[in-house]
């Protein structure tokens, strides 16, 4: 048996009846609170769970129509087969960004919810199905959520006043505390409002935020569903050190890419190795491209499985809580990160001739327009200040596909130019402003050696002092 309880204008007893039917037990204990505006949902919650009679006690808005009928048995047959389960929801997140916004970043919401308002329906889909399981989460949304009582260790913090971040508080200091948090789908609901934000609501997100500055952000996203990092190179040896020394572990999960034509048999069989040459419809006959040949290798064969994607060089070494940091600030802010920015007005960028003619006669034929023109007038306005002068590039994974999309027409234009490699790193700065893509250049959080492999820049490199920093991972 359960209780369920809500705050409500007006006590309407057919609404009492209609949650009693449609749960599945009309003998089910049901505490309305009239509350109009005189309490808090923190202070409305507390009272319902002094009064229940049961240890599950579901709380809910009074603005809801129960799609599924039963939905009390499925509340307790998850509680049952997941006894150490706090706090069960519809919809909820495995993020909780600083800000308190936990919607931010719609690849690390689960739940599915519906909604009707001015005669318009539609469904807020957040993730897949996943039939009478639960998704592990951070907090749950508050429109409707039940808790055993037995496993939370916090109640409703009576201080967070109005109606708003009662549930975001209640669940984040339940989960400090190691009470365990999930999402069901197979309870539908209805919700007959729109979820929006006021004056209280940005006063209790401040007061959340700064409440608990120390502990946020957190991320229990699997590392493997949400980033993966490749790594592009092209001597095997090198590769070997690389593993021996661990140098990438910091990357939760990372396979390198062998990009060129040089040796493979120490590497062959490796199973973090891709082999681009191996690939159908490869393009490591056009060397000059250096590490795009790879890049188009994952895209050709729809290799990327994650929401983002690093793509790195061999020749960089990074900062030790790289992907902590990506995960809790870049990622929910841009499309694609840069991480070696340059001054756009630098003779490097687009006043180098070799560097980018090449590039902007490409567009200009495919695309029939004068990107040079657009970038140079940008340059000068002071519009664009950095470009990301390598191409260590995060990408969210939809961007990249449309990067590729973009990109590949012009390749046959540029395949046999020796600056090729030099066209691809400047094309990324040009499609963000092309397409409008949210690029975020940011320093410090990785070193590229610029080892040149492919003598197409000129410069001397200590390549004995290089290679010790690269294998020491030294910033």
């Amino acid at each position: 048996m359960i209780t369920i309880g809500y705050s409500t204008r007006k006590i309407d007893q057919s609404y009492v009846d209609y949650i009693k039917k449609t749960c599945g037990n009309k003998g089910v204990q049901v505490i309305p609170v009239e509350n109009n505006g005189e309490f808090s949902l923190t202070q409305v919650y507390n009272k319902i769970l002094n009064e229940a009679e049961n240890d599950i006690v579901v709380f809910c808005h009074d603005d809801l129509k129960f799609d599924t009928t039963g939905w009390m048995y499925k509340i307790e047959s998850h509680f049952k087969k997941n006894p150490d389960y706090g706090i069960i929801g519809l919809a909820g997140s495995k993020y909780m960004p600083i800000s308190g916004r936990w919607w931010e970043i719609q690849s690390t919401m689960f739940g599915i919810v519906n909604h009707e308002s001015e005669g318009k329906k539609w469904e807020s889909k957040y993730s897949k199905e996943i039939g009478n399981k639960l998704e592990p989460t951070i907090i749950v949304d508050g429109l409707f959520f039940a808790i055993n009582k037995k496993n939370i260790t916090e109640t409703f913090d009576e201080s967070v006043e109005g109606f708003h971040f009662y549930d975001i508080d209640f669940c984040f200091r339940n989960y400090l505390k190691n009470v365990k948090i999930g999402v069901c789908t197979d309870i539908r609901v209805t919700h007959l409002s729109v979820g929006q934000t006021n004056e209280q609501w940005e006063i209790n997100r401040t007061i959340f935020s700064e409440k608990f500055a120390e502990q946020l952000p957190v991320d229990i996203t699997e590392p493997e569903k949400f980033v993966k990092t490749f790594i592009f190179i092209h001597d095997q040896d090198l590769l070997l050190e690389f593993e021996k020394t661990k140098k990438f572990i910091g990357f939760n999960n990372y396979r390198y890419v062998f990009v060129g034509n040089r040796p493979i048999d120490k590497i062959e069989d490796m199973s973090n190795v891709i082999i681009s040459r191996n690939y159908e419809g490869n393009l490591e006959n056009y060397p000059q491209f250096t590490s795009f040949t790879g890049w188009y290798t994952l895209w050709k064969h729809n290799l990327i499985d994650s929401d983002y994607v690093n793509l790195f060089e061999y020749d960089i070494n990074y900062v030790p809580d790289f992907e902590t940091n990506l995960y809790k600030f870049y990622y929910e802010k841009s499309d694609m990160i840069g991480y070696i920015p340059f001054p756009a007005n630098h003779n490097m960028f687009v006043r180098h001739k070799p560097f980018i003619n090449g590039l902007f006669n490409a567009i200009k034929s495919i695309y029939r327009m004068d990107i040079g023109e657009i970038i140079n007038e940008a340059v000068e306005s002071k519009t664009l200040t950095y470009w990301s002068s390598t191409s260590n590039t995060t990408f969210r994974k939809d961007v990249f596909e449309k990067y590729m999309s973009w990109f590949v027409p012009l390749v046959n234009l540029i395949k046999d130019d020796k600056n090729a490699g030099h066209y691809h790193e400047r094309s990324l700065t040009i499609f963000s402003i092309m397409n409008k893509k949210r690029f975020l250049l940011t320093a410090n959080f990785i070193k590229h050696f610029q080892m040149d492999s492919h003598k197409t820049q000129g410069h001397k490199v200590d390549t004995e002092s290089v290679m010790e920093k690269l294998v020491a991972n030294e910033m």
